[in-house]
């Protein structure tokens, strides 16, 4: 698939990704959140497939299917939570927009580094059923979401926290410092960047 716009962004993103996924499979051999650890490093195989489609060895029904049960699964739990802001609604998203690009993306071919147009995957196809103007749309919302959930998940981490507690007065002639804010963890950094790379995906559909 590809994401269409600059020939070097898609090895670099792809990379990326299978990065996240690697990551991710350690959390998982390590049964750290085995469920969330699997459906993230399969998001993060899933989207370097489609950034380097042709080293995806696996069919497209099985990207179907995979991202179908997670969707099913994490849909379950957030009907629970009562919403799509908490990481089971967001794995909902995340599941809803891979199968929204494995199945409604790029009709006939990517661009090659030559500017040709290569035989798409039949794999990574995409049905051409969907109107145009309704893929732009729907590939501009989800990247919407995904710009906003960047931001919220940065500001989240690196906001100073509110004190709820009364604050008592300092001595004359002393300084108060603020709480540093929290720092950047691995778990926040690879969530970015496959936030990022699935609105860069999003956005070269659009």
């Amino acid at each position: 698939m590809g994401s269409g716009l600059t020939p070097w962004l898609d090895p670099v993103l792809g990379l990326a990704c299978l990065a996240v996924a690697a990551f991710h499979l350690v959390l998982l051999g390590r049964r750290h959140a085995p469920v969330a650890s699997g459906a993230h490093a399969a998001m993060g195989l899933g989207m370097a497939a489609m950034f380097l489609p042709s080293a995806d060895p696996f069919p497209q029904p099985l990207w179907v299917a995979v991202f179908l049960v997670s969707g099913a699964w994490f849909g379950a739990a957030a009907l629970r939570g009562g919403s799509l802001l908490d990481e089971a609604g967001q794995h909902v998203v995340g599941a809803a927009a891979m199968l929204f690009m494995l199945l409604g993306g790029h009709g006939h071919g990517a661009p090659t580094a030559t500017g040709a147009v290569a035989p798409e995957h039949a794999h990574h196809g995409g049905g051409g059923g969907a109107p145009g103007l309704l893929v732009t749309m729907l590939a501009l919302i989800f990247a919407a979401w995904f710009v906003a959930d960047i931001v919220r998940t940065v500001y989240a981490r690196t906001a100073v926290p509110v004190a709820t507690a009364p604050v008592a007065v300092a001595p004359a002639g002393t300084t108060v410092t603020a709480a540093p804010a929290a720092p950047l963890t691995a778990s926040v950094v690879a969530h970015v960047v496959m936030s990022g790379a699935m609105a860069v995906m999003l956005l070269g559909m659009a």
